[in-house]
């Protein structure tokens, strides 16, 4: 078993004078969830439908499972959820499953029941689809992405039209679908939400890769951070960490100080207070959410390609 699911090469995809998908080499790891990220418009969609085979790429290469994607039995070991899946209104949501698991083969009638039980529509799936409200359409579409128990899952925006309570669930069942050998191409402009569900990110930008690896490393080598520390003089350790050249910024923060400095300087921070006997008496790091660190990076990866 190939360690990568997903590779891309240069991949590229130009409608016109548009370019949605620009040189985008990537790598997705086997049995992890990994969000991709980027701003409306940024590709992602395009991304998960050249990797589908639903669209054809200008130039470039990719590969899943460490195959060429030309072949084609690849595509029984893929599930997916991309934008709206289309159902048929007149039957119930069993139904629709049991129909599209005799189309594609991938499956069998005994796991339709635990299928649509797994994914929330316990009691509902003999209801008629058209009865459905969009969030229990976007359940079904997670139900069909996973007939057959794939490998790889591609969830395109999957909590879309759910309430809180249901988002809940959503991502407690995307975070399973992890486990294991499986892996989850889970794309979403929810960052709190991926920062919840997933274990590492890809961030593009007009098509280009800006970003991509564990969310914890990339938080924490997004440069300086604020620590939040109380010390036995604040007064006197404002005037002496206003010296070092590694201290960015310092600023008063009610009973606190606000420093901004590379969390990695912290033992020398606390020596320096030492040596002028003013105590730390507490030491907090603020690190900085996803969500700051994609909005740095975006900033900074469309300023690059300016």
């Amino acid at each position: 078993m190939d360690e990568f699911v997903i590779q891309t090469d240069r991949l590229t995809k130009r409608y016109k004078n548009v370019v949605a998908v620009d040189d985008l080499s990537m790598e997705i790891r086997r049995g992890r969830v990994y969000g991709l990220l980027g701003p409306n418009g940024s590709g992602k969609t395009t991304t998960m439908g050249l990797l589908l085979g639903l669209q054809t790429p200008t130039s470039g290469t990719f590969s899943l499972f460490g195959y060429n994607h030309g072949h084609r039995e690849l595509l029984r070991r893929v599930g997916a959820l991309v934008e709206n899946s289309s159902f048929y209104p007149y039957l119930s949501g069993y139904q629709n499953l049991r129909y599209f698991q005799k189309v594609s083969g991938r499956g069998s009638e005994e796991e339709l029941e635990s299928l649509v039980d797994r994914v929330g529509l316990s009691g509902r799936g003999h209801d008629l689809f058209r009865t459905y409200s969009y969030g229990m359409k976007q359940r079904l579409g997670i139900a069909l992405a996973l007939l057959g128990d794939p490998d790889l899952v591609f969830l395109d925006e999957p909590t879309n039209g759910l309430d809180p309570e249901g988002m809940i669930e959503m991502r407690e069942l995307i975070k399973s679908l992890g486990d294991g050998s499986r892996t989850v191409l889970f794309s979403s402009h929810l960052l709190h939400e991926v920062e919840q569900v997933c274990d590492s990110v890809t961030i593009i930008s007009k098509g280009r890769l800006i970003a991509q690896g564990e969310v914890s490393q990339l938080i924490a080598t997004a440069g300086s951070e604020q620590i939040r520390i109380k010390t036995t003089d604040n007064s006197k350790a404002l005037q002496l960490l206003s010296t070092p050249g590694w201290v960015e910024d310092i600023s008063r923060d009610e009973d606190s100080l606000l420093i901004t400095a590379p969390i990695e300087r912290s033992a020398e921070l606390t020596a320096a207070l030492a040596n002028a006997e003013v105590y730390v008496a507490e030491m907090v790091p603020i690190r900085k959410s996803l969500e700051e660190y994609f909005l740095e990076v975006t900033r900074r990866g469309n300023e690059d390609l300016q």
